[in-house]
């Protein structure tokens, strides 16, 4: 007979305590295959319990198969093969996808999270709760709520002189969802050219997607035009507003021999990734190139992960009219990505002009950033050892430093003293010995005191 000590004073049910004690009494075996077990009316009055309690155990055991039953016979042990339940005790408590703890981070340009605006994106979402619930449980278009849509239009044509529909422009939750989207909708025979030095990212999405593309070096002034044009490759890829890494902005030049490039074959099309651009710190903002393409051949990228904060997991793009119709005929069977209260919420942050007002605090807090590591460096033994390489935009800049360490050991011996930081050769492809012993310091989230052990340190390892 099984004799089992229930307890009938714990918040778990008695035929619970009873379901799990012959199961691990199964599983362990104790109770050996085949083997009969009590009848209901028995093991009730050995236990001293009801019988309602027993049936209900019982057929929890014989719905999750650990036992069976035989008509007229009762209930018997199932055979199972050999394996273990995971305990409490087993289960691992420590992650093996844990990142390295670095003191300085100089390489992922976070924001910097003091200065959000959280008190005005709470309120923001509370009215989201009050004024909008009754919308918060409906489907949300394939492209993104109306309400948002039209405020990133009005948005675009206030600070990037861009003149955008807002059935134009698709929602997704980060530009890599929207990357992976453009791919199937350009189609997989699709040969794309990316920028080199450049976005790894971009590179490993289309590796993963298995389509071609063509890394294409870089001039002064941008992408190499004669390479791209007998490259074969039909969509090219461009930061143009502000370079990552190199930092530099196409001029208007290059942007229309661009649009020359685009519009001489058909099917050509530029993705244009508006990333960063609007940390432009003196004169106007750069004209994208979406707002001087007149035929339709331009995609704009942007995402709100940098301008407003890495938790807003939301960007967008905008397609040409085509490609916009073909989107709605052949791909509109994928479900927006992002929540509909995320979605309001943002739309009430730019519609109050709350998303201005803040990248305009973040402007001149990142030039204060901007100017006092520049000032740092200078002023430390490094000034006649390395060279700034900058552009007045973005949150990262080039330190070009005299050393006869390779790149793969100048910043191994940095990781070592707990700098994370990147190689201007790391993004590269194809090698280039002007990108040698190239640092890419990205500032933005990172504290004056981070800033003085950082230069301190980057001394000791270049010999000074």
């Amino acid at each position: 007979m099984i004799t089992i000590n229930l307890k009938p004073n714990t918040s778990k049910s008695l035929y619970i305590q009873l379901y799990e004690s012959i199961k691990q009494d199964i599983t362990g075996k104790i109770l050996a295959p085949n083997s009969p077990l009590p009848s209901k009316r028995a093991l009730a009055a050995h236990l001293g319990i009801s019988v309602k309690t027993i049936e209900n155990a019982y057929s929890q055991l014989l719905l999750e198969g650990y036992i069976y039953s035989v008509e007229k016979k009762g209930y018997f042990v199932s055979p199972l093969s050999d394996y273990r339940t995971r305990s409490a005790k087993d289960t691992p408590y420590v992650s093996k996808y844990h990142d390295e703890t670095y003191l300085v981070d100089l390489k992922a340009n976070k924001n910097n999270m003091e200065m959000f605006p959280a008190s005005t994106w709470y309120r923001m979402m509370r009215e989201t709760l009050s004024y909008d619930s009754a919308k918060l449980l409906d489907t949300v278009p394939f492209n993104g709520l109306l309400e948002l849509r039209i405020a990133i239009a009005k948005y675009l044509l206030d600070f990037r002189g861009m003149v955008v529909s807002p059935d134009q422009i698709i929602i997704g939750a980060g530009t890599e969802y929207l990357y992976n989207r453009l791919i199937q909708l350009l189609g997989r025979d699709t040969f794309f050219a990316v920028e080199d030095p450049g976005y790894n990212k971009i590179r490993a999405i289309y590796r993963s997607n298995e389509v071609q593309y063509r890394a294409i070096p870089l001039d002064k002034e941008g992408i190499c035009m004669d390479l791209l044009e007998n490259s074969g490759c039909n969509v090219v890829h461009l930061s143009p507003a502000h370079h990552f890494p190199l930092g530099f902005v196409t001029p208007i030049t290059r942007r229309l021999e661009l649009l020359s490039w685009v519009n001489a074959q058909k099917g050509r099309y530029i993705i244009e990734d508006d990333y960063d651009s609007e940390y432009r710190y003196h004169g106007m903002p750069v004209q994208p190139l979406y707002a001087i393409d007149v035929r339709g051949k331009v995609i704009y990228m942007n995402t709100f992960s940098k301008s407003i904060a890495p938790a807003v997991r939301i960007s967008f793009m905008v397609l040409p009219e085509d490609l916009m119709e073909k989107y709605i005929s052949t791909m509109n069977f994928y479900s927006c990505s992002v929540s509909s209260f995320d979605q309001f919420t943002l739309a009430r942050f730019i519609e109050g002009n709350y998303l201005e007002r803040h990248i305009n605090r973040m402007k001149r807090f990142y030039v204060k950033q901007h100017n006092d590591i520049v000032s740092a460096i200078r002023e430390s033994s490094l000034r006649d050892n390395s060279s700034i390489i900058e552009d007045a935009s973005g949150t990262h800049f080039l330190l070009k430093v005299q050393t006869s360490l390779s790149d793969s050991e100048l910043i191994a011996h940095l990781h070592n003293r707990k700098i994370l930081i990147s190689c201007l050769s790391e993004y590269c492809e194809q090698y280039n010995p002007d990108y040698d012993s190239t640092l890419i310091v990205n500032y933005s989230g990172i504290t004056t005191e981070q800033i003085m052990y950082f230069i301190k340190e980057l001394e000791k390892v270049v010999g000074l």
